[in-house]
């Protein structure tokens, strides 16, 4: 009876960490759905905040059955990334959380901003035909991916930034800490059409191509 209950107590042990990894998710993801729906006004790093904040409390009351060495490094991860964006920009981490996907048929019909606090960012201009004027284009990522897809032909100028990660444009990847790269597109001068896309992401990547 003894050993049963010493297997059982083991397995709880083992589980508990799941648990709170769990609730840590749940509560991520019902936190975003709130914000997305507009019931509550949440940015990143408080949410972020509050995840570290229920691990933390879940050590505290599980102290007693061992070290839950998982969930050591499940708050150590949260802390750090929270302290990441509390110490970015701040315009950095507006926007939702996810996947967001944009495509733009006319050119008077370019947002002056895109923004995405964490995920993937893809804006396709590609179908732009009109010759209508582009002006500047202005696209933020806090942690995650951009991608932004320029047609052939469209006289493109980016100029863009990556505090941690890789600045992909036409082709030419430069990566590392503090990146920054200025190019223009093949013709740029001589096109019709002129774009100037100012890129910004604080952890993650940047990529600019024509199709």
């Amino acid at each position: 009876m003894a050993a049963v209950n010493s297997e059982a107590s083991r397995e709880a042990g083992r589980q508990t960490p799941r648990l709170v990894a769990g609730g840590v998710l749940i509560l991520i993801g019902a936190l975003w759905l709130l914000e997305r729906t507009g019931a509550i006004d949440l940015n990143v790093t408080t949410v972020l905040a509050l995840a570290t904040l229920l691990v933390g409390l879940a050590l505290m009351v599980l102290s007693r059955e061992g070290s839950h060495s998982g969930l050591v490094v499940l708050g150590i991860i949260l802390a750090v990334v929270t302290g990441l964006t509390a110490l970015a920009p701040v315009e950095g981490f507006q926007g939702g959380v996810g996947d967001r996907r944009v495509e733009v048929n006319r050119a008077s019909d370019i947002a002056s901003s895109y923004e995405v606090a964490m995920g993937t960012l893809t804006i396709d201009l590609s179908g732009i035909e009109d010759q209508g004027n582009l002006g500047t284009l202005t696209a933020r990522v806090g942690m995650g991916e951009m991608v932004i897809q320029v047609p052939e032909g469209m006289g493109v100028e980016v100029r863009a930034q990556v505090a941690a990660g890789e600045v992909n444009l036409f082709g030419e990847s430069v990566g590392g800490v503090g990146v920054e790269d200025t190019q223009r597109s093949p013709g740029f001068e001589d096109a019709d059409q002129q774009l100037v896309i100012d890129a910004e992401v604080f952890m993650g990547r940047v990529e600019v191509r024509q199709r």
